[in-house]
C-alpha cells in the first residue's frame, strides 16, 4: 500500500493594522505641531531680539552724538526726528522712510525736560494689539524700559537713556588776561535747567602788589556789572598783610595789573553745578 503525504505550505503576511496607521499618524502629527510650534517661537524671539538691537544700537548712536554735540539728536524739536538725524550723521541704518520696524512695529523718541534730571531721551517700541507677550519680550531685553498701553489698545516699551555726562562736556577751562579795572569776562555755560546752576572756579596765575611792604594779605574774585547776560564779568580784588580785615580793604589792582612786568592771567574752570 502506497502512502503519499501532502504539504501546503502557508504564507505568512506583513503589514499593520489600522490601528497602528491611525497611532502613528497622530504621533506625526503631534511632533510636526510641536516642531512647527518651536519654529513659529524661534522666529518670534528672533523678531523681538533684533528689536532689542535696534533700540540699543540708537541709543549708542544717540549717546555718541550727545557727547560730541552737548544736546540729542533733534533735542531742538523734543526728538522728535532723531531716527532722520542720526540716519543723515550715517550713525544709524535706516531707510529714506525712517525706521521699519518687523510686523508693523513703530519706533518713536522723545526728550522733552521733564523732572528734576534734564532731558532723558526715552525710545518708545509700539507693537500691534494684541501682541503683548512680544512686548513683555522686548522689556525683558531692556533693562531700563517701562510696559504701557495706548489708547487703541497697542501695547508699548519705552526705553529710557540717561543724559551722558563727560568731562570736557561738563568742565569748560578758560584762560583769560585781566584788563580794564582788572577784570575780565567769563561765558556761561549752558546747563539743562531742572537744578543745574552755571558756577565757576578762578585761580590767577600771580598776584602781587607793587610797593606793599608788607605782602599780599588775601585776593578774591567780585561779579561786577557790564557782563552780558551769557556772562560774568569778574574783578580781581587784593588786599594787603596789615589791612585785610574788612571787604573795603579789598581794591583792584587798576587797568590792566602786571606782576613782574607781565601780565596778570587767570584759569578758569566752568560748569553746572
Amino acid at each position: 500500500m502506497k502512502t503519499e503525504f501532502y504539504f501546503r505550505r502557508t504564507q505568512q503576511q506583513f503589514g499593520f493594522t489600522l490601528v497602528e496607521v491611525l497611532v502613528s499618524v497622530a504621533l506625526l502629527s503631534l511632533v510636526a505641531a510641536y516642531f512647527i510650534t518651536a519654529q513659529i517661537n524661534q522666529v518670534r524671539e528672533r523678531m523681538v531680539e533684533s528689536i532689542a538691537q535696534d533700540v540699543l544700537s540708537l541709543a549708542n548712536s544717540s549717546m555718541a552724538y550727545f557727547i560730541q554735540t552737548d544736546e540729542w539728536p533733534d533735542q531742538a524739536g523734543n526728538c522728535g526726528n532723531l531716527v532722520a538725524v542720526l540716519a543723515a550723521a550715517d550713525a544709524f541704518p535706516a531707510g529714506a522712510g525712517g525706521y521699519t520696524g518687523p510686523n508693523d512695529v513703530t519706533l518713536d523718541a522723545d526728550c522733552s525736560n521733564l523732572g528734576s534730571v534734564g532731558s532723558t531721551l526715552r525710545i518708545t517700541v509700539e507693537f500691534p494689539a494684541g501682541s503683548g507677550e512680544d512686548a513683555d519680550m522686548l522689556m525683558s531685553l531692556l533693562p531700563t524700559a517701562a510696559r504701557s498701553t495706548s489708547g487703541s489698545g497697542e501695547p508699548r516699551v519705552t526705553h529710557y537713556v540717561a543724559t551722558p555726562r563727560r568731562a570736557s562736556g561738563r568742565y569748560t577751562f578758560h584762560k583769560a588776561t585781566l584788563e580794564a579795572d582788572s577784570a575780565f569776562f567769563l561765558t556761561k555755560p549752558d546747563c539743562p535747567g531742572g537744578g543745574s546752576n552755571p558756577a565757576y572756579i578762578v585761580i590767577p596765575q600771580a598776584v602781587c602788589i607793587s610797593g606793599g611792604s608788607n605782602g599780599l594779605g588775601g585776593y578774591y574774585f567780585a561779579e561786577i556789572s557790564g557782563g552780558a547776560g551769557n556772562q560774568w564779568r569778574l574783578q580781581l580784588r587784593v588786599a594787603n598783610g596789615t589791612n585785610n580785615g574788612l571787604p573795603n580793604n579789598f581794591a583792584s589792582l587798576g587797568d590792566g595789573p602786571t606782576c613782574g612786568g607781565q601780565p596778570i592771567m587767570v584759569g578758569a574752570v566752568t560748569f553746572c553745578d
